[in-house]
């Protein structure tokens, strides 16, 4: 199971600190809110978007076509149980008599994106680079699972790509950003399959 598709879209707002004219470049520390819509990949689960909140901060040091970014980002993601999750999951199943549809677990996130920013016009960025994640919490609100047992891994790891869309201006002191990210999950985030088959590789 793979945390195949995650988009985000934000609003960040950041203060600029303008270095030596001479240097070209901009330092930006700013916060940032928004939506995410993820869907997990993996037999067992419903292949739909859930949609959920973001938010955290971030600071950038760009060059006038170049730069870096450092985030520190709290998210929440939902899954949903299909038809065949209690066929695939009964070891674990707290009521083995019946079939699980629609049944949801929520987990929340702190992920550490850090990201190489290519400017391609005067307000328009590609944003690539690594994500590592933590899973910190699960919220199984179905009580589908049994006591103890959790379903989604602690550390995962992601690529991402997206755009950031600057407004106001060349360098004003307070700026306003907003953003589309897509998220690919490259780690297997089933911790139950990992109980039962050891290691993915």
């Amino acid at each position: 199971m793979k945390q195949g598709m995650l988009l985000f879209l934000f609003l960040t707002m950041s203060v600029l600190v303008r270095s030596k004219e001479k240097f070209g470049l901009d330092l930006g520390i700013g916060l940032k809110a928004g939506l995410t819509f993820n869907k997990v990949n993996g037999y067992g689960w419903r292949d739909v978007y859930k949609t959920n909140p973001n938010a955290g901060f971030f600071a950038n040091l760009n060059k006038r076509r170049i730069g870096i970014q450092l985030e520190a980002l709290w998210s929440q993601s939902t899954m949903v149980t299909d038809t065949s999750f209690h066929g695939v999951y009964a070891q674990y199943y707290r009521n083995i008599e019946d079939s699980l549809i629609n049944g949801s677990f929520k987990f929340q996130t702190i992920a550490i994106p850090i990201l190489v920013n290519l400017k391609l016009t005067q307000f328009l960025w590609i944003q690539l680079g690594p994500q590592f994640s933590s899973n910190v919490s699960v919220l199984d609100k179905n009580k589908i699972l049994k006591s103890g047992i959790d379903v989604i891994s602690q550390n995962s790891y992601d690529v991402i790509g997206g755009l950031w869309v600057q407004f106001g201006g060349k360098a004003p002191v307070f700026r306003v950003n907003a953003g589309l990210r897509y998220i690919w999950g490259i780690s297997n985030i089933n911790n139950l399959v990992r109980k039962e088959v050891g290691p993915i590789r």
